[in-house]
């Protein structure tokens, strides 16, 4: 029968190189039944190396050069948690993350890249070319004439980008080329050709010379010659991260995973690895972007057969494979084996096969919902299809104290009684108190993060009114999955609300826990007033409005679930939902804050109508002034817009538009709904300016002032 199936198996995909981008598209054409993907990345736009020289000769924008891991995991219905991998427990299956909790893994394939060797502090790595590319830039910015660059390394590598940095830089620099041998492996036609190109762009070539490290004034070699250079650039053997093998993976001497002919570790048959971090144990192959690509496919369909339980299929490493390198003035030289070909259709050719390469992942197609079949090896793992509502829809008793005794303790001086009690007890302190509650379903793929968001949403009622919180309820729903993934969700999830709560000094002290459609998080905060208390009612005409956060969550989550944002909006974004406003209530305080709202919901329109009909005063808003997240006008007037702006538009009603028609993105942007938005204060207006100053100073970098309190009529208007 075919029929939806819950996720049974966890694929925890490590690095977002050549190979995975593959494995996430082709999920996403066919998704595989029982599976759930998640890509862990330091760099959530990922590079194609193969065009890098092309970028950095200007051939092509950097926007052309990477592949965007958001859309591409929408796509593929997977989990992107932005972060570095630090290490792993084999035993456990559990992957060791930098800002996140452990990640749990039934298969993990690790495809993290390599980095040159021996670059030193005062050298400038190509790989990871995230981290290039800004260095990049600082030496193009602080380059002067008659300053010399080195490039050390002699392979295809090294010499495209000589020559791309050449015409980069311009004839105001020396370029020189210095390796031990040039172009070692390739036909004799493709040296000198290539010898040929450096020559004309006036490159010098050092021929010889084996670099051991950079040292301020240049690089030195291993004899104690020094080759002097103002900037050095290393594009050498490459070297692998540590951990794979301090984790218990077998290794070669460089510490690079050794797999098997199907990209399976030799020593764990859960871990597969492929591209520059991965040995081919009796296939030996140089580090290049072409068997990378090339494991993709086989690497693929190894994953889905480990899933299903079937037989893995061999990946064969072609011996003579085609090269192609760039020249970096619409020339290339093509080679394979002996033959040897140069010219500007080689260029064309080159620029051809990379192009329709990287549209594969920036063009994707809308697919259908799928329906499938569970594989034979999962049907026995999987609930009974009716399932049981009210409290049969609890999570069951022992995951749930798992989950528990993993978060950190939750004690208090003022709670009596916490979680494991019918009921919370919290010690009375005379003082008043304030409740609030707010939840909703999840916006990220990141539990973790979905947590941390929540929380600080959550807290931001507490903290709008001047108060701080004490302690908080949770109600979690999470999806039906295989018990073990339910159970890990559960503990991100909660791990993520308790680590924000904490550090606002607020305890979680019960809750409840059932299955549903899909994650979501709802958490009641009880705290206390702290005097004088800030509320919506204390607008006075005279008084400024100052903003702490800007604006666009809502059509920036909007497009990130149509695949439609790109993903430096969408981590801007997360940064700032991810951001407390416990800082700012502080700060708005001391500079005479006399009444504050939150922006969440009903976006700023909304809470700034509230706030006028409460206290009987007008205020005018400058539309100019009000802080918007990169991508947010633009992605609102491509007629992207969350579910809730239709309503919430209901709002602008309450305001004359001056200036600017009422379809303006920019207007249409005050009706936008925040989650986890920033606060809007209204204080002095000669108080107004330090305020703003010293919030940017606190790490508010959009604060600003955006209107004044006025005696009648409400106003958006372009300009002051």
């Amino acid at each position: 029968m075919q029929m939806a199936t819950p996720p049974i198996r966890d694929v925890v995909l490590v690095g977002g190189g050549h190979s995975h981008v593959q494995v996430l598209k082709s999920f996403g054409m066919r998704p595989q039944p029982g599976a759930r993907l998640t890509i862990v990345s330091r760099e959530v736009q990922t590079p194609y190396s193969g065009m890098l020289p092309g970028h950095v000769a200007g051939f092509y924008s950097r926007e052309e050069l990477h592949i965007d891991l958001g859309p591409l995991s929408v796509f593929a219905s997977a989990r992107l948690i932005a972060d570095e991998v630090v290490g792993l427990d084999l035993d456990a299956r559990r992957v060791k993350l930098r800002n996140h909790p452990d990640l749990r893994y039934d298969v993990l394939s690790i495809n993290s890249g390599a980095v040159p060797e021996g670059v030193g502090e005062h050298g400038v790595a190509v790989k990871p070319i995230g981290r290039f590319l800004p260095k990049l830039a600082e030496v193009e910015a602080h380059a002067r004439p008659g300053d010399r660059v080195a490039v050390i390394g002699g392979g295809a590598g090294g010499v495209e980008l000589a020559l791309a940095l050449k015409r980069r830089l311009g004839f105001q620099v020396d370029v020189v080329l210095a390796s031990d041998t040039l172009l070692a492996g390739h036909a004799e036609g493709v040296v000198q050709r290539l010898r040929g190109a450096m020559q004309r762009a006036g490159i010098e070539v050092v021929n010889g010379f084996r670099a051991a490290a950079a040292d301020g004034r240049g690089v030195r070699d291993g004899a104690g010659n020094h080759l002097d250079a103002d900037h050095v650039f290393w594009v050498t053997g490459v070297a692998a991260a540590r951990w794979p093998g301090e984790a218990g993976l077998s290794t070669d001497d460089g510490g690079f995973i050794r797999v098997d002919r199907r990209l399976r570790s030799v020593s764990h048959p859960d871990v597969f690895a492929a591209g520059d971090i991965a040995c081919l144990v009796g296939q030996p192959r140089p580090k290049s972007g072409v068997f990378a690509v090339r494991e993709g496919r086989t690497l693929t369909e190894n994953l889905r057969r480990t899933v299903s339980g079937k037989r893995l299929v061999p990946f064969r490493a072609q011996r003579r494979f085609l090269s192609l390198i760039g020249t970096a003035d619409g020339s290339a030289v093509a080679s394979k084996g002996n033959w040897v070909a140069s010219g500007r259709w080689v260029w064309w050719w080159k620029d051809w096969i990379d192009q329709r390469f990287m549209r594969r992942f920036q063009q994707l197609p809308d697919m259908p919902a799928p329906k499938w079949e569970l594989p034979k090896a999962l049907r026995g793992e999987v609930a009974e299809e009716m399932r049981c509502g009210g409290c049969g829809a609890k999570l069951g008793a022992d995951p749930l104290r798992r989950v528990l005794g993993r978060l950190p303790d939750q004690r208090s001086p003022e709670v009596l009684l916490g979680i494991g009690d019918d009921a919370a007890v919290l010690k009375s302190t005379g003082a008043s108190s304030v409740l609030t509650v707010d939840g909703f379903r999840s916006l990220v793929s990141d539990p973790y993060l979905f947590g941390r968001i929540t929380a600080h949403h959550a807290l931001n009622d507490v903290l709008a009114m001047g108060g701080t919180g004490i302690a908080a309820l949770a109600m979690a729903t999470v999806p039906l999955m295989a018990d073990a993934l339910m159970e890990e969700d559960l503990y991100q999830l909660l791990r993520g609300a308790v680590d924000v709560l904490n550090d606002h000094g607020v305890m979680l002290v019960g809750g409840h826990s059932a299955e549903g459609a899909e994650l979501s998080l709802g958490l009641a905060v009880t705290g206390r007033v702290v005097e004088p208390m800030l509320a919506k009612y204390g607008l006075r005409p005279g008084q400024a409005l100052v903003a702490n956060k800007p604006l666009g969550t809502g059509v920036l989550m909007a497009a990130h679930m149509r695949a439609r944002a790109g993903t430096a909006w969408v981590e801007d974004a997360y940064a700032s939902m991810d951001t407390s406003n416990a800082g700012a209530v502080d700060i708005l305080r001391q500079h005479g804050a006399a009444a504050a709202t939150d922006v969440s919901g009903f976006g700023l329109a909304g809470h700034l109508s509230e706030m006028l009909r409460a206290s009987d005063v007008g205020a005018i808003v400058d539309l100019d002034a009000v802080p918007l997240m990169a991508g947010a006008r633009a992605l609102m007037d491509d007629g992207v817009a969350s579910s809730l702006q239709p309503n919430n538009e209901q709002a602008l009603a309450d305001f004359e538009i001056r200036g600017v028609a009422p379809s303006d993105g920019r207007v249409r942007l005050l009706a936008d709904p925040q989650t986890s938005g920033g606060l809007l204060a209204a204080l002095p207006e000669t108080s107004a300016p330090a305020c703003v100053e010293a919030l940017r100073d606190a790490g508010y970098g959009h604060a600003a002032v955006i209107g004044k309190v006025v005696p009648s009529n409400a106003v958006v208007q372009c300009g002051s």
